[in-house]
């Protein structure tokens, strides 16, 4: 009996290591994976097919001599990725060293998404707007 669960455990294992995945760094949360809440998650597994993650850019910046610091924090914004494959992503933003890029960042939101084989591809991310307009569209 603690052979077969063992087998089992084995088998379950390595079809979660199966799964496609992708990390996002600090300054961004997923909030959301194909309409379940997901909070402070960094790394997420994608379900075979399309997905649809919802993700907020926060930071701060040193606004002044007393530390008090800005945040700047993004509306929800929407990341399309599709997964056919057991491809493992690490999703990067520009590089964003003051507050004036981070706004920038949010204005016009592009990601860079890299899998273990080093192949790199830039994603524009959604906002809520562009998001139902496209899935208006989809459907003409």
């Amino acid at each position: 009996m603690k052979t077969l669960m063992t087998a089992v455990a084995l088998t379950f294992a390595s079809f979660t290591s199966l799964a496609a995945s992708v990390s996002f760094p600090e300054s961004i949360d997923v909030t959301g994976v194909n309409g379940k809440s997901q909070f402070s998650n960094h790394q997420i597994e994608l379900t075979k097919g399309d997905n649809l993650i919802e993700l907020k850019y926060y930071d701060i910046f040193e606004a002044n001599a007393d530390d008090s610091g800005a945040w700047v924090k993004s509306q929800p914004l929407y990341l399309l990725m599709n997964a056919d494959n057991q491809d493992q992503y690490q999703a990067f933003t520009p590089k964003i060293d003051t507050e004036e890029e981070a706004y920038d960042f949010i204005e016009n939101p592009v990601l860079t998404l890299t899998n273990t084989a080093g192949k790199e591809k830039e994603v524009a991310l959604l906002t809520h707007h562009q998001l139902m307009a496209k899935l208006l569209f989809a459907k003409q």
